[in-house]
């Protein structure tokens, strides 16, 4: 049960995360295409950089 409210609640804390950049994106006068492109930059690029301290042998 501790692990499925964990889980819930990652998943939760990602999506208010996922919104409020891309609301505050879109406040700032970009288009919704370009805000969304710009999350998943910034998004890919952490997960890249974990991913190559990870694998560093």
């Amino acid at each position: 049960m501790k692990k499925t409210l964990l889980i819930i609640g990652a998943i939760f804390a990602a999506l208010m995360l996922f919104y409020g950049a891309v609301s505050a994106l879109v406040n700032q006068g970009h288009a919704l295409g370009s805000s969304l492109m710009t999350f998943l930059l910034v998004i890919g690029g952490t997960a890249a950089l974990i991913w190559m301290v990870k694998s560093d042998p």
